[in-house]
């Protein structure tokens, strides 16, 4: 989950420190530069104010770096002119740039006790963080964005080291710098995964209404670390907050059924199961999860707790109004509905219904051959399978022509059985273990007919 840290950064770094006259100064240490602008960059200022107010950023920005090469370098002039040129800068997106001017000034800050307002000191430290953090989002490779992160990283902890308490902003955006650098890799980085969770509980416990940002930034670590069930728990609180989001319903069931497959408990599958179906009813309640797709994932789950009877009506009927896509998968898991709660004649007919619906599909046919050889429909089944056989498409010939040697086998028509069999071996794909028994019965019954025939 990427987090922008535009989002988090404050309006433009406005300067801490008013424009004074020279002789209003408060006294400082006689041995560090006092806090006050020179007369010479004071009449600077004048030219600037024009260029600012028309948003002439690249003159105020040019005329700025000339000042900043007549100023002293350790002076309140170069401290303030390092912010306005960062101001500057940020005024212009130029991220990366206005990073130097702010350390600039963070470094003439921390030497000069003169120079240092601690709520401005400790904003632009927050800034530098935050700056660091963006620019290390853009780089193109994994490498050149640890390091920005890092940078983002030294840079926070100072803040952290001097800030009288944290908000639960920088917590969000400590955790959410952890995460990124957590899952730079390959492989997740376990400690940073947690250190991130340790910010982002801190920020839950800081917020009166957390943000959903929060919570999916939760949700992202306890998915990184494996911890299935933690994530639903955030996930169950966002859909509680903000029912109307479609994502996160999605989200909640997927995990759920993620759960649901992995689990080797039966019982733990059914209960994931049964959680997944709670979602989805949940969801469809507020308009959510309502496509073809999602009706299919109900008939899915209906199937995995065992209710084939609920999952047949679903599927009659989402076939029948489009609710549940017209696919040769689904007219098959009808079928196999009926099959399972005993119904082989509707499961026989489901599958007419789907050759009906695809008739140029001859492994449909041939799997509604066997259909009907399960109902003792044998002729129909022995139509079916050379009807089915006769029609591109059909995998495994070589199977398909043994199977319909066998139907005609037992139709008693060895003539056509002993031909099927010829073409299973030209075909090829079947092993002769399994060629070889029914030829000699073939083979077996046609001398039978034979002698019978001569006596």
């Amino acid at each position: 989950m990427k987090t922008r840290s535009r989002r988090l950064l404050p309006a433009l770094f406005a300067v801490a420190c008013a424009l004074s006259a020279p002789g209003l100064c408060a006294q400082s240490a006689r041995d560090l530069p006092r806090k006050e602008i020179s007369e010479s960059i004071a009449a600077g200022f004048g030219r600037l104010q024009p260029l600012v107010d028309a948003k002439d950023h690249a003159g105020a920005l040019a005329l700025v770096e000339r000042l900043l090469g007549s100023a002293a370098p350790a002076s309140y002039d170069a401290y303030v002119l390092s912010q306005i040129q960062a101001q500057l800068l940020l005024a212009q997106n130029r991220l990366a740039e206005a990073i130097a001017p702010l350390e600039r000034a963070h470094a003439l800050a921390e030497g000069n006790a003169n120079f240092l307002d601690v709520p401005a000191h400790l904003e632009r430290i927050n800034l530098l963080a935050q700056l660091h953090y963006q620019v290390g989002a853009e780089q193109k490779t994994p490498e050149a964005q640890r390091a920005g992160y890092e940078q983002a990283r030294v840079w926070l902890g100072r803040w952290l080291e001097r800030a009288p308490r944290a908000t639960p902003e920088l917590r969000l955006f400590a955790s959410s710098l952890l995460y990124q650098m957590a899952t730079l890799g390959s492989t997740p980085d376990a400690a940073l995964l947690r250190e991130a969770l340790v910010h982002a509980e801190e920020a839950l416990l800081l917020s009166p209404r957390p943000s959903n940002q929060l919570r999916l930034l939760l949700v992202a670590c306890h998915l990184q670390l494996g911890e299935h069930a933690r994530a639903a728990e955030q996930l169950e609180l966002l859909a509680e907050r903000d029912p109307a989001n479609a994502a996160t319903w999605s989200q909640l069931q997927s995990l759920y059924l993620s759960a649901a497959a992995d689990a080797e408990d039966p019982a733990v599958a059914r209960e994931q199961n049964l959680r997944a179906l709670h979602v989805l009813d949940r969801a469809q309640a507020r308009g959510h999860l309502s496509s073809p797709k999602d009706n299919y994932t109900r008939v899915a789950i209906l199937f995995n707790l065992g209710q084939f009877t609920r999952a047949a009506a679903l599927l009659e009927g989402g076939l029948a109004d489009g609710s549940i896509d017209d696919s040769r998968r689904n007219w098959e898991l009808l079928a196999s509905a009926y099959q399972q709660t005993n119904q082989p004649a509707l499961a026989a007919d489901a599958m007419a219904r789907a050759v009906a619906r695809f008739p140029e599909d001859g492994s449909l046919e041939f799997s509604l051959a066997q259909f009907l050889h399960g109902t003792g429909r044998l002729d129909d089944a022995y139509a079916r399978g050379r009807s089915a056989l006769a029609k591109p498409g059909l995998e495994k010939p070589g199977q398909a022509n043994l199977y319909l040697a066998f139907l005609a086998y037992e139709l008693q028509r060895y003539d056509e059985a002993a031909r099927w069999i010829a073409a299973a071996r030209d075909a090829g794909g079947v092993p002769a273990s399994s060629v070889d028994p029914l030829a000699r019965a073939i083979n077996e019954a046609i001398a039978r007919r034979e002698a019978v025939r001569g006596s």
